[in-house]
């Protein structure tokens, strides 16, 4: 409901009507990550608690994975019923990390009452909640900075990009420990480096997908071809392109790949 009834989308020729998610997104992301619960609503927990607290998304580009981040960022901060909510988006350097940051700000100004409950300061990337005290920040790459967040919410963009392990490292591990239900949140298209932090992660989705490795708390969810099929395929094109005719055309793709 946040999607469709308060957030909208920010650019081209959606911009400014409301945010219907696609299938894959609200099926295989949204609902499995805030409706899946590990305990059921009470009195102390309303809403109840989320089971899933990592997520490992892979999937190419021009799908809309920025604004569907975007919007999950939104919810994480003022939405998510946690006071004081520390969330946070993270890519390769600053500029990568901002682009998510821009477009939850952008989806907040197209909305007069998301407007009224927020401060938006543009030049250091930082949008507050007046409600909950909560906040949202793009961050730097600047890893030696890291340590010490009581994070609610890890954004992760192009986790592929990423140059080694260190912030991945230091803001997944132990950085979470005193949240009631945080989520650690990334979304990459694919990379090549098997040696990569992007590709210990994915050969972690991989077995949770497989059943090799039981961790409910893990949503992998990876559109991607395995090493045996043919690229050049237009089935496979439309199996691992699952925005594929609602963002773009088959023939806009077949023009890329002649």
């Amino acid at each position: 409901d946040l999607f469709r009834e308060v957030l909208t989308h920010t650019k081209g020729r959606w911009a400014g009507k409301p945010f219907e998610l696609l299938p894959w997104q609200e099926h295989r992301i949204i609902r499995p990550l805030f409706g899946i619960l590990r305990e059921q609503p009470s009195d102390e927990h309303p809403r109840g608690i989320r089971r899933i607290r990592k997520c490992y998304c892979e999937i190419p580009k021009k799908n809309g994975k920025s604004e569907l981040v975007a919007g999950v960022g939104i919810k994480l901060l003022r939405a998510d019923g946690e006071i004081g909510a520390e969330v946070y988006s993270a890519a390769g350097d600053k500029d990568q990390a901002a682009i998510i940051h821009s477009v939850s700000a952008q989806m907040m100004r197209n909305e007069p009452v998301l407007m009224e409950e927020v401060v938006i300061r543009d030049s250091i990337k930082w949008i507050t909640f007046r409600g909950t005290g909560s906040y949202y920040r793009a961050l730097s790459a600047d890893v030696p900075t890291k340590h010490g967040f009581n994070s609610h919410g890890i954004l992760f963009d192009e986790l592929h990009a990423q140059p080694n392990s260190k912030l991945w490292d230091i803001l997944t591990e132990g950085s979470t420990v005193a949240r009631l239900q945080p989520l650690i949140f990334a979304i990459t298209t694919a990379g090549y480096d098997r040696e990569s932090i992007c590709w210990k992660v994915r050969e972690y989705a991989m077995k949770v997908m497989k059943g090799i490795i039981d961790d409910p708390e893990f949503l992998p969810v990876i559109y991607g071809m395995d090493e045996d099929e043919d690229w050049e395929s237009e089935e496979n094109w439309l199996k691992v392109n699952p925005s594929m005719d609602k963002i773009f055309t088959l023939e806009d793709f077949r023009k890329s790949y002649r």
